[in-house]
């Protein structure tokens, strides 16, 4: 008998092994999104002295035919579409310049990093002493130099659009800034070379050479980030609080609202599995892109 335990140990020592593993990823992954998907088709009011009740697919048709839910969406989206945008552009261009040897670039690139190891909560507090309307050093260096009036940050709704869209972009342009720089670094020697002798210019060399080798590398930050930027709460919560009126209000702080604020855990649940097909709908077009290159 202890030969045979001992044969069907040595067999299944890989399952043995992962074994410890799957069962926590189980309970902190897998049993929250059942649990969340099994409240999402139930009227679960924690504020009504009702019992919760079975509601079947009520909670999504309510959603779809909430306009509420439609002009979170399209803040959501906009924020991590334009969000994402800065970062690529702003972190590959910055690549681009650090991609090469001079005296104190690695203490530059340290220092660019520094915004992507503060707490997302303080660069969110941050941020707000520095859009403060009257008392902010940008409004103050805007009135120093062009003489007008500062602009009203956070209490309009546009300015508070952008101000959450650049301090969010802030914050992780590092991150495409480190992932481009390796990315950078694995193109070999000889293709600049080749470019080089054939004449081409720097602007040739990154438009027909860099950017078409880096385009996979890319696509994986924008899903990276896409997907992160899906779940953006504190600094909205910190800066905004979804105001003035709705206009900063995005889906994930919609079902913030709706799971701890009104304590609707059914309509939360419903609102949660709703954001996920709309960034698993994203991930799935960025896969292919990615996949085709």
């Amino acid at each position: 008998m202890p030969e045979r335990l001992k044969e069907w140990a040595d067999k299944h020592l890989t399952v043995l092994f992962l074994l410890p593993s799957i069962v926590i990823i189980s309970f902190i992954c897998i049993f929250p999104l059942g649990y969340s998907l099994f409240m999402s088709f139930h009227i679960w009011e924690l504020a009504s002295p009702l019992p919760r009740r079975f509601a079947g697919m009520a909670n999504y048709i309510k959603i779809l035919h909430e306009g509420r839910f439609w002009y979170s969406l399209i803040h959501s989206v906009s924020i991590v579409g334009t969000s994402v945008a800065i970062q690529i552009f702003v972190g590959f261009t910055l690549a681009l310049l650090l991609n090469r040897e001079f005296r104190g670039r690695s203490l530059l690139v340290s220092l660019f990093l520094i915004p992507t190891i503060i707490a997302p909560v303080v660069v969110a507090f941050m941020w707000r002493m520095l859009y403060s309307e009257y008392f902010g050093p940008i409004n103050y260096v805007i009135h120093l130099t062009l003489g007008f009036k500062g602009i009203p940050w956070l209490s309009r709704p546009l300015p508070a659009l952008f101000s959450i869209i650049l301090a969010n972009a802030w914050e992780w342009f590092p991150l495409v800034l480190l992932v481009s720089l390796g990315g950078l670094q694995s193109i070999p020697d000889d293709y600049y070379d080749a470019a080089h002798i054939d004449g081409a210019s720097g602007w040739q060399i990154v438009r027909h050479i860099v950017l078409p080798l880096m385009v996979p590398i890319i696509l994986i930050i924008a899903l990276i980030r896409v997907i992160e930027d899906f779940k953006l709460l504190d600094i909205i919560y910190v800066l905004t609080h979804g105001g003035p009126g709705m206009s900063t209000e995005t889906l994930n702080y919609y079902t913030y609202l709706k799971g701890f604020r009104f304590f609707s855990f059914g309509y939360a649940g419903a609102l949660s599995y709703m954001q996920l097909i709309v960034v698993v709908a994203i991930a799935i077009i960025l896969i292919r892109n990615i996949m085709r290159e």
